[in-house]
């Protein structure tokens, strides 16, 4: 039992700073599986959640996740409650992203009925892990559906918290980041610029421990502060460098990620007609990933459906070489 445990808490803890997140989640539930057939069901059950966890940041199909998430909830909710209420926060975020809320609050006993009274059981009881997890949720969500304002009320509830270096963590440092540069631009100040410059040093060491995981969150970071800082001819190669980077390493989510933030800084300096290119292409991301919530949000944003149409193939430069 102590083996299979410290095989968990290291994967989830350390390993994905040097491991590619798919791989881990891969080892993650070979571990589930081997802890259900001796016995070991809490640990087995955690295991089963880092693993979907991973996959999400990993960016597996979200449809896939979902049903997987839905199966550990049932089984978690009647071997390790509060385990349980954790996995339902995962679920409801990636229900955000495809646009599928499941309804239904699962019965925890007493007053909670939804994420408002979840929060509520959380202070009450002094239960940080949880808080955490509620208020990461919430920053995830707002971050990915454009609402950069809540997303920094969330992230102060977040750092307000004792925290340990983990993934969600690692993401939210990332996120914080791109909405610093962005928030810049937008007249945020000299603070802003130097928030976004301090997220991306962090970066630049993680990305050291692992090239699959971080290359194309460097390069993104490093373009948006190529823009910040007005260097357009350098914001253009790192855009669509951490977008090759990202499609390279199958983060399908992030090569998304990659070319929305590069079209809106396109419709920055007015090249609208570029700007729409990598506007599709990053819709065409989000609905290969299964987040058909963020694909509506973005072509709504951006008014694709009012501008003139484009070609099938956005994958392609201006000149039709491949990425």
């Amino acid at each position: 039992k102590t083996t299979l445990n410290s095989d968990m808490i290291c994967t989830m803890y350390l390993n994905f700073l040097y491991y590619p997140f798919k791989e881990l989640a891969f080892r993650l539930m070979n571990l589930y599986q081997r802890c259900m057939a001796l016995g070991e069901i809490e640990i087995g059950l955690y295991s089963l959640s880092f693993s979907l966890n991973l996959s999400y940041y990993g960016g597996e199909k979200l449809s896939l996740i979902l049903k997987s998430m839905e199966e550990l909830i049932e089984l978690m909710v009647k071997h390790i409650k509060e385990g349980s209420q954790i996995a339902l926060l995962n679920k409801m975020l990636v229900e955000d992203l495809t646009g599928n809320p499941a309804g239904d609050f699962p019965d925890f006993g007493g007053v909670i009925r939804d994420e408002d009274s979840l929060l509520i059981h959380a202070d009450a009881r002094k239960n940080l892990l949880l808080m955490e997890a509620i208020h990461v949720k919430r920053f995830n969500s707002a971050f990915w559906m454009g609402d950069y304002t809540k997303a920094n009320k969330c992230s102060e509830a977040i750092l307000a918290l004792p925290r340990v270096l983990k993934i969600q963590l690692v993401f939210h440092t990332f996120y914080t980041g791109l909405i610093a540069f962005e928030m810049h631009r937008d007249g945020g100040g000299k603070e802003q610029l130097a928030k976004g410059k301090d997220v991306l040093d962090k970066m630049k060491i993680w990305s050291k421990c692992s090239t699959s995981n971080f290359d194309n969150k460097l390069l993104l970071l490093e373009a948006e502060c190529h823009a910040s800082m007005c260097d357009i001819k350098a914001a253009k190669v790192a855009f669509e460098a951490s977008g090759r980077s990202a499609r390279d390493h199958g983060l399908i989510h992030e090569q998304g990620l990659a070319c929305e933030l590069y079209g809106k800084f396109l419709t920055s300096i007015v090249e609208a007609d570029e700007a729409l290119r990598w506007f599709k292409c990053a819709h065409t991301c989000y609905i290969q990933w299964g987040a058909a919530a963020k694909a509506e949000w973005l072509w709504t944003e951006h008014n694709l459906g009012l501008l003139p149409a484009a070609g099938d193939d956005r994958f392609l430069n201006k000149h039709g070489r491949e990425w």
